[in-house]
């Protein structure tokens, strides 16, 4: 009895008509389908956005070598130490002439009090 159910089960399956399925769903499917689209979007923005980056970098002057840079550098420097001793000079001669007007004020003070006492004898 066995070998008849057994049979009537393989001829079952061998007359009916078989056609092939799909393994996953058409939603499955269609959702498999955006996300590599969008992928490829994402993937062709990002290209896209290096190309750019690289022409803008590409139309950017070149970098001053470190050699130049630092020449540049201590060339202000040097300028800033001239600007600041040059203002020092000009104080110290503004100092210096005060100093000589205050000096000849008193030169003439003291010649005129020596007049004084001298006429005072």
């Amino acid at each position: 009895m066995v070998d008849w159910i057994r049979d009537r089960i393989a001829l079952q399956l061998a007359t009916r008509a078989h056609a092939p399925q799909p393994v996953r769903s058409a939603l499955l499917r269609l959702l498999a389908t955006a996300m590599l689209c969008l992928a490829c979007l994402a993937g062709g923005a990002a290209i896209a956005t290096w190309h750019a980056q690289r022409r803008a970098a590409a139309a950017l002057p070149p970098a001053r070598p470190p050699a130049e840079a630092k020449l540049q550098a201590e060339l202000t420097r040097a300028q800033l130490a001239l600007a600041q001793s040059e203002a020092a000079r000009q104080a110290l001669q503004a100092a210096a002439d005060t100093a000589v007007v205050e000096t000849a004020r008193l030169d003439t003070e003291v010649r005129f009090l020596r007049s004084q006492r001298a006429a005072k004898r």
